[in-house]
């Protein structure tokens, strides 16, 4: 048990999180061989436990929101959607594109076509078959015309889409793309049923971990677990309810008083006062979230480069990174979360 116990240090002095203290004990052969009752308290919570009613507030929200992916913009619409739809591919924690919906992939020599093939027996939740159908669909529903995803300038070196029966498809591109399998992680690119339009986006009908029960635009939206859902043993939440509350002060109000298990950003100027709250956890997420600045350099007048780096000069670039980072920290009950 010397390894256990090295693994218990790390976890105790927060050299590793409770996921990653799980996914070694597992990964070891020991989670079946260590009985509940000799680890720490802490060590005990880390177990996921399936169930129970998962409390959230998101800042974003708008009564104008919809769970069309192409319109997807803020944090609580997003969130929403990310709980009842895949897309073919996950990004994961280590920022690597990892199989989804899609159960492999492979691309030409010159990068310039992928082959997706598909996994077969998903059900999406009103009891249809998913099949490539759907994916030609979902991708082509940010490519129209009139079109204004946020996806749609990603996909714009996609010449055409083909499939191979249900379940294999291919994206012939006007060159070569070597990330093209994170595009397709995209948070847009979720898939739907093929032909859902207008009303039918807001019904949530996915292939996610859970069933949409209610949506109120920029207010809540409440969510069941998915008992077909393809990924073994997830979810862990029986439901979710998502809020979606703009006041930094009213979120965390709701988390102290227990009202809420989660709240995402948390005022930097008062964290430190909710880290000295027992049972709540704080935690900064990293990412490789960046603030773009985009222009159409086919107008006038930016065309023109000089205009275009006297845009680039106006802004601080340290002072709002710094200012938009801050604002990030992730606040959590200490519960099963995983």
């Amino acid at each position: 048990m010397s390894q256990l116990t090295h693994l218990t240090d790390l976890f105790k002095e927060n050299k590793i999180s409770r996921r990653q203290f799980i996914a070694q004990v597992s990964a070891l052969g020991l989670a079946a061989a260590v009985s509940p009752a000799l680890l720490p308290t802490d060590l005990m919570a880390a177990t996921p436990k399936m169930g129970g009613l998962f409390r959230q507030a998101m800042t974003g929200g708008a009564t104008s929101d919809s769970l069309d992916p192409a319109t997807l913009l803020a944090s609580f619409p997003i969130n929403v959607s990310s709980q009842v739809s895949n897309c073919l591919v996950e990004i994961d924690n280590n920022f690597q594109p990892i199989p989804e919906l899609a159960e492999s992939w492979e691309s030409s020599k010159t990068a310039d076509k992928w082959t997706f093939k598909l996994r077969k027996g998903i059900e999406f939740h009103n009891g249809k078959t998913f099949t490539a159908r759907d994916v030609v669909f979902s991708i082509n529903h940010h490519r129209g015309e009139e079109s204004k995803s946020a996806a749609k300038p990603f996909l714009k070196s996609i010449t055409d889409i083909k499939t191979d029966g249900d379940y294999e498809i291919t994206f012939e591109l006007a060159e070569g793309s070597a990330d093209f399998p994170f595009i397709m992680g995209d948070y847009h690119l979720r898939i739907y049923p093929e032909g859902t339009a207008g009303d039918d986006w807001d019904k949530g009908i996915g292939t996610g971990p859970f069933i949409l029960e209610s949506w109120e635009p920029g207010v809540r939206g409440l969510t069941k677990r998915n008992p077909n859902y393809f990924k073994p043993d997830k979810p862990y939440f029986a439901e979710v309810e998502t809020l979606a509350i703009t006041d930094v002060n009213a979120r965390s109000n709701g988390l102290k008083t227990g009202r809420l298990d989660a709240i995402d950003r948390a005022d930097v100027k008062t964290v430190h006062l909710l880290k000295r709250v027992p049972d709540i956890n704080v935690t900064a997420n990293n990412s490789t979230m960046h603030y773009s600045f985009p222009i159409l350099v086919d107008k006038e007048p930016y065309t023109d480069v000089d205009v275009r780096t006297a845009l680039k000069l106006v802004c601080d670039r340290e002072e709002t990174m710094l200012l938009n980072w801050n604002k990030e920290p992730m606040i959590r009950t200490k519960q099963n979360f995983i």
